[in-house]
């Protein structure tokens, strides 16, 4: 059991930053946008169409909060994220960059 929930995390810790094209972690949606900052675990995100978004951001294996480093503020990027019960706001899983618009 403890082999097996360790080959889980270590597996979804490499989804943490996809690369352009891979395909999307089971059961999530994706939305692509301008990177407009974060604060601790929530990331605002300006879509292509002129809306607003908030995440609350659990990548899983990601406990240092990496990805505040791995994206820059204003840069084009895609999450992948999920809705779950009792979150006001949809949960990004990934995070990666986006191609240019």
């Amino acid at each position: 059991m403890k082999t097996a929930i360790s080959l889980a995390i270590l597996g979804l810790a490499a989804s943490i930053v996809l690369s352009a094209g891979e395909p999307t972690p089971a059961g999530g949606k994706e939305a692509t946008g301008q990177h407009r900052g974060y604060t601790n675990d929530r990331l605002f995100l300006r879509l292509d169409d002129g809306k607003e978004m908030t995440f609350l951001v659990k990548i899983p294996g990601d406990k240092d909060w990496k990805w505040h480093k791995d994206f820059e503020t204003l840069s084009r990027i895609t999450v992948t994220y999920h809705a779950e019960s009792g979150q006001d706001l949809p949960v990004a899983t990934a995070i990666r960059a986006a191609a240019a618009k």
